[in-house]
């Protein structure tokens, strides 16, 4: 006897009976199907298929509306039924019924269950207005250093009606409302916003303008700078509740000088600073002889000049003779060589070999490092030495090349740019620039 396919439990899957499978054959031991006796089972079972729904093991809510509360109190006032007789004919379940009854008498029949407005969570009382946030902006400015108890002092002094603050409160509204962020302290020197620091250099960007000076075609930037083997960087890694300790060499060594030429097209020098012989000291003072003092000296033949340490005018002038053998390579004769305000570099030794070699050196004006661009690529070269604490496979001398070679023609030109960007700043005499 065949049985017709729409008797079966599909939700169970188990048996199909067809010519040469088993009554108690399951549906998982089924390979293949012999036999089939006609398409429109097939269809049929198909159509079945998608109508199953696999249990996901959730439990499912019957929702219910205000109507339907109303309903079921009102039921049980006038009629005093029972409540699963109620909660059927208001197709509640019977236990979000009694629930709702529970909820409804406690409230003393004044709400109605289920849907009561919950209250707004209205926070804490605001305590700092405007003008507290206006005082805390001006006294930040003024005191940069300040910490936030001594913050917090000034704040209450100010306005004694103010309730007191806590150290968290006011630090989320200084670093939120007041758009404060504590950072990483730098000098400031106060010489750079006076009066002759900004006429100095609005007159010195003005002469630049006015003789034709381009950053990017014919100028070159010259510099030095320092590097010693304690050099780290500012920040560590440590555990929380340790200190961030880095070890360095015991002897923090003798310091290297770096002098550097840098333009818009790329790197031009890099020169270590080698100490200076009494030989090339007195031939260097011999070509470049300074001017006889109008002041009359007693002559000491057998007392002889103490030699200078550091870097001095002697090394800049072999530099920029390195430096215009190479321009002189590249066709550049006639730039401007750009140098900051040291001393040294104002140097008879110094202005007398650029100019006879047919360049012209530029001064910068005084307490404005932003003007020459090198300053940042001397930043970039000491991050590279700070990248890792110095040990006994390491020298700093080795380490000096790799830094230097680093220094890419897209990072001179990024710097050459933002100088230029300072230069009608400094026609506007603004304040607060580094």
């Amino acid at each position: 006897m065949r049985v017709p396919l729409e008797y079966y439990n599909l939700t169970t899957l188990k048996v199909i009976l067809y010519d040469n499978i088993g009554e108690n054959t399951t549906f998982d031991s089924v390979t293949e199907i012999t036999k089939v006796e006609s398409t429109m089972e097939i269809d049929s079972l198909t159509e079945n298929l998608k109508t199953v729904s696999i249990d996901d093991g959730k439990r499912r809510y019957k929702k219910y509306t205000p109507e339907q509360v109303r309903m079921f109190i009102q039921i049980m006032q006038d009629e005093g039924t029972t409540v699963p007789k109620a909660a059927v004919r208001c197709n509640i379940p019977r236990q979000s019924a009694y629930r709702l009854l529970k909820d409804f008498n406690d409230s003393n029949g004044s709400v109605l269950p289920g849907f009561a407005p919950k209250a707004k969570n209205r926070g804490t009382k605001q305590k700092i207005f405007p003008q507290h946030t206006l005082f805390l902006i001006k006294y930040l400015d003024n005191h940069r250093s300040s910490t936030l108890g001594l913050t917090k002092e000034a704040l209450l002094k100010q306005f004694p009606d103010l309730e007191d603050i806590s150290i968290p409160s006011l630090w989320k509204h200084v670093t939120i409302a007041c758009a404060f962020s504590l950072k990483r302290a730098s000098l400031y020197n106060e010489e750079r916003d006076v009066e002759r620091t900004l006429r100095l250099r609005y007159e010195v960007v003005s002469k630049w303008k006015e003789i034709g000076v381009d950053f990017q075609k014919n100028c070159v930037f010259v510099d030095e700078a320092g590097f010693n083997t304690h050099m780290i960087r500012g920040q560590a890694w440590s555990k929380v509740g340790e200190p961030a300790n880095v070890t360095v060499h015991k002897q923090r060594g003798a310091n290297i000088s770096i002098v550097g030429c840098i333009a818009y097209f790329g790197t031009v020098n890099f020169s270590k600073v080698q100490p200076l012989t009494r030989a090339d000291a007195e031939k260097l003072e011999q070509e470049y002889a300074n001017p006889a003092s109008k002041k009359r000296k007693a002559k000491d033949p057998e007392k002889k000049k103490p030699l200078k340490k550091g870097t001095t005018a002697y090394h800049i002038v072999k530099l920029m003779e390195n430096v215009m053998d190479t321009l002189d390579r590249h066709d550049k004769k006639g730039f401007f060589i750009v140098m900051d305000n040291c001393r040294i570099h104002h140097s008879a030794f110094v202005v007398d070999t650029i100019n006879k070699r047919g360049y012209k050196p530029l001064f910068m004006p005084p307490y404005s490092p932003f003007l020459n661009p090198i300053e940042e690529c001397w930043s970039k070269i000491k991050s590279n030495i700070k990248r890792n604490p110095l040990d006994k496979a390491d020298t700093l001398t080795s380490r000096l090349p790799a830094a230097c070679g680093s220094v890419t023609v897209q990072d001179c030109q990024g710097w050459v740019r933002h100088a230029e960007t300072f230069g009608d700043r400094c026609i506007n005499k603004e304040l607060g620039l580094r």
